[in-house]
């Protein structure tokens, strides 16, 4: 006698249709999802100013006076539940502990110390994990350029003239090892961390074999695009998309993770035209940026830089706002059938 096998049969058929139906229509999938899993990759968000002591900065010019995230409590629902991945404060209303960090190495002998208790890195993953942080990607290079003009005498670039940022191997191989034994001295929680290659240029990395290699021994890279400077007008500026999407779809192809490092943008200047912040991202993806990719990242880096001065922080239902933004690219990375709904 054959057995029976049909009510199985219709189970694992229930089953495939719920779990493929849940991926179409899943409002918000979180950081912890594998990529196999995911449909689209992270949303993050820099919080700044954060709090009144943040006031006190200058970067870009004074931020006395400005808004702070602090002031919004509450009045970011969405954005607190569906935020990926947040950078400098678990404090805020965010249910995420996943963090992101931005550390320049390179500065000096003291700050690179091989020395894990006096190695300025693995003091900053010590900070967030014990405040329940876990820490996500790490955007890391050598800011030789800008360190000199800030008083860091000692500060060395990297090996590649087109883009100084970039590490040397031997820089990514002591900072694997600098992980393993702060780790075996339980300093810090993991072995490895996730090192995200920040740089300058949007498409050196990808096209010298030298700097590939690189990249290769990394797991991703992290493209800054900014609204001013260098990177203004969007179709000839530094940043212009043919480039950007060239070098993304290069390191997506390699298997690595690709952050679109978004910010600072501007607000009310000559520059200025409504939701121009929203128009450049469109721009990218209409170039081929992908928008729904499980290791294509999204985080905004929108400090109140001299351009982007004086935007409101929230609420979130305010659409100019930053996180009426965040919540704006929350809805169009995460949510693939709120495209289908638009068109």
């Amino acid at each position: 006698m054959k057995p029976d096998v049909s009510g199985t049969k219709a189970y694992i058929k229930s089953f495939a249709f719920t779990f493929a139906t849940a991926i179409l229509v899943c409002p918000h999938l979180h950081a912890d999802e594998p990529d196999a899993v995911r449909s689209s990759g992270f949303v993050g968000l820099r919080p700044l100013p954060r709090f009144d002591a943040d006031l006190n900065s200058n970067h870009g010019g004074s931020w006395a006076g400005l808004p702070t995230f602090e002031q919004q409590k509450g009045n970011y629902p969405f954005v607190a539940k569906n935020l990926d991945v947040v950078k400098g404060w678990l404090d805020g209303d965010f249910d995420t502990k996943r963090v992101f960090m931005e550390h320049y190495w390179g500065l000096s002998e003291e700050r690179d110390d091989p020395d894990p208790n006096k190695n300025a890195l693995i003091k900053a993953i010590r900070q967030w994990e014990s405040q329940g942080g876990t820490i996500e990607h790490i955007l890391i290079c050598r800011e030789y350029r800008l360190a000199i003009q800030r008083g860091h005498e000692d500060a060395t670039p990297g090996p590649f003239p087109e883009d100084t940022r970039i590490l040397s191997a031997k820089d990514v191989s002591a900072i694997r090892s600098l992980f393993r034994t702060a780790h075996q001295q339980q300093l810090i929680e993991q072995t490895n961390y996730k090192l995200i290659q920040m740089v300058e240029h949007p498409g050196f990395f990808a096209s010298d074999s030298c700097a590939q290699d690189v990249v290769r021994s990394m797991e991703g890279v992290a493209y800054e695009a900014h609204q001013f400077n260098r990177h203004w007008p969007l179709e000839t500026g530094w940043s212009n998309p043919g480039k950007v999407v060239a070098g993304a779809k290069w390191t997506l192809e390699q298997g690595k993770e690709y952050v679109f490092y978004y910010g600072p943008v501007v607000w009310k200047s000559k520059n200025y035209e409504e939701f121009i912040e929203r128009d450049w991202l469109k721009a990218y993806w209409k170039a081929g940026l992908p928008k729904h990719h499980p290791r294509m990242h999204y985080y905004l880096n929108t400090f109140p830089h001299a351009h982007g001065r004086g935007r409101p922080v929230g609420p979130e239902t305010d659409p100019h706002s930053v996180l009426g933004l965040t919540k704006w690219l929350i809805e169009e990375v995460k949510m693939p059938v709120h495209d289908q709904q638009e068109k």
